[in-house]
């Protein structure tokens, strides 16, 4: 073969891989079957990366995750919540409609144990509670709170996997403790990375350690010496953000005053910056202590939005400012917005791209809604085969599909 034919040959493949990219994750499982050169590429490491990472998605709102919970009926009646995660993907479509899809419920192993409840005489069966903790380019990872499991799972390649357990805690780790976990990609290692900081309540006292898929295991970060006053909580709408390798989290700092030699313990919402590549941390101070946080922009930007403001019936959104000092951050708020009383206490779960639509439970707390931030107008999102009535919408994420697997490299 010549010179040229070569270049050509490269020509055309980079051509192909620049179309490829663009493609959604059901066309490019299809294409693998054309050719051999084809599926070669398309398995390769750094196509799967390229389209994780490509961003294709020109609609204002974005893309977004939700998980739901549904309720048990027997004879018509509320029998209860089923805790089993459901999660379905939502997107702009046009400038009036939706666009939505159905992704499903984790394939957890046959043979988890159920809980039992007794409700009216009658004894219900169901999973654990499930939380989803992040999403980073294609991929979900679920914290599984009492047997502290966690799993990773991504829906368009219908992929799922439990993780090896976790690193066993020393004696002398009391009982009242809680785990907090998070999930990312480390951009210098290219390794996806699960973070677990585990919490002792009574010696206020923190522990940190990561997974990673490269390696498949779990190891202590020795050097990662988290405050011992501070508590990480687990909002039930929102835990955390992945962004160009930080994993972000809400945390709940606690310190003392003095005052004419008495002291006081105060207490004061900070946003946490985990970087995934150094395994350090940064605090930056909350706008407010009444928050979640999300993000927008198509290059990212994190944004702070209240609630829990039932005398003013307020929501407020806050961007964090790019500043040039280091380790000294401020605050812009973009909007302050009415809300009425059934939705003053819980506020939007997510807001969109763009920052002007915040997504709320639907009408009587159930299904889902949209609010522009701007002119305050909501509008019900119908999902096709869904009763409102029997979904109860608890997270939401950022989301795309992808081909990155959940499993370790081979």
């Amino acid at each position: 073969m010549g010179e040229e034919s070569k270049e050509d040959l490269f020509l055309v493949d980079d051509l192909l891989i620049q179309i490829l990219v663009w493609l959604p994750v059901i066309s490019l499982l299809r294409f693998k079957t054309v050719c051999k050169s084809w599926r070669s590429i398309i398995q390769s490491s750094d196509f799967i990366h390229r389209h994780a990472t490509f961003n294709n998605d020109d609609h204002k709102t974005g893309t977004l995750i939700f998980q739901s919970s549904h309720c048990i009926k027997e004879m018509g009646k509320d029998m209860g919540r089923f805790y089993v995660p459901h999660f379905f993907e939502l997107s702009s479509c046009s400038s009036n409609g939706w666009l939505y899809k159905y992704l499903g419920v984790p394939p957890y192993p046959r043979g988890e144990p159920l809980a039992r409840f007794e409700l009216s005489g009658q004894v219900l069966e169901r999973h654990r509670p499930v939380t989803m903790v992040a999403s980073c380019h294609g991929i979900i990872c679920l914290h599984d709170i009492y047997p502290r499991d966690i799993a990773l799972w991504n829906p368009a390649t219908k992929h799922f996997r439990v993780l090896p357990k976790s690193l066993p805690l020393k004696q002398e780790f009391g009982k009242f403790q809680e785990d907090y976990v998070g999930f990312g990609f480390d951009t210098e290692t290219k390794d996806y990375k699960v973070l677990l900081i585990t919490y002792d309540a009574t010696k206020m006292k923190n522990v940190v350690q990561v997974y990673s898929t490269r390696t498949n295991s779990w190891r202590w970060c020795v050097d990662v010496d988290l405050p011992s006053t501070r508590c990480f909580t687990r909002d039930v709408h929102n835990q955390g953000v992945y962004l160009n390798g930080h994993y972000l989290f809400l945390a709940t700092q606690f310190y003392t005053t003095f005052d004419e030699g008495e002291s006081h313990n105060c207490s004061e919402t900070v946003v946490i910056s985990f970087d995934l590549s150094k395994e350090s941390y940064t605090i930056i101070p909350a706008p407010t202590d009444d928050v979640r946080l999300d993000i927008r922009g198509k290059d990212g930007k994190i944004v702070c939005f209240t609630y829990l403001l039932p005398d003013d019936r307020k929501c407020q959104v806050y961007a964090l400012n790019d500043d040039t000092l280091q380790n000294e951050y401020s605050w812009t708020k973009l909007y302050e917005t009415g809300m009425d009383q059934a939705h003053s206490c819980l506020g939007p779960m997510a807001i969109s791209k763009d920052g002007l639509c915040g997504f709320l439970r639907g009408s009587d707390g159930y299904g889902l809604m949209s609010y522009n931030l701007e002119t305050e107008e909501r509008k019900d999102i119908r999902l096709a085969n869904v009763s409102y009535r029997d979904v109860v919408v608890q997270r939401a994420q950022i989301y795309k599909e992808s081909l990155v697997s959940v499993y370790p490299p081979s």
